[in-house]
């Protein structure tokens, strides 16, 4: 993890399985990384050509490179529909230990479905969370 060379360095989706990160087979729950909610948040901010862009960049981005965001969207989709509704958001984000209210969660789930369609699909999510 700690190496200079991105190409030499493990993915997300490597430390993730690493042994030092998983306690009995599992790895632990823990509270929502920072800089993710950070960046849902200065999502929310954006224009709506920023977040197209950004939508353009995640598609191109490989699998190594967003495995952990790509877990993170796993674990919230509980329905595994591919979709994030509200009430999964909400129960991720909470799940995740964000100290959010109500309010807030909405107004990040509105930021984050650029489509309009009242969910998250998985592009729009790694897109928020890049």
């Amino acid at each position: 993890m700690l190496v200079r060379d991105p190409k030499k360095r493990l993915t997300a989706h490597e430390v993730l399985c690493h042994p030092w990160v998983r306690v009995d087979g599992v790895a632990p729950d823990k509270p929502l990384d920072s800089a993710v909610l950070s960046r849902l948040t200065q999502f929310s901010a954006m224009n709506k050509l920023k977040k197209m862009a950004l939508r353009v960049i995640a598609d191109s981005l490989s699998e190594e490179e967003i495995a952990g965001l790509k877990e993170m969207f796993r674990m919230i989709d509980t329905d595994n529909s591919g979709q994030i509704t509200f009430e999964e958001l909400k129960a991720g984000l909470i799940g995740f230990g964000a100290n959010l209210d109500e309010s807030e969660i909405y107004d990040l789930m509105q930021a984050a479905d650029v489509d309009n369609s009242g969910t998250i699909d998985y592009g729009e999510f790694i897109a928020a969370t890049l």
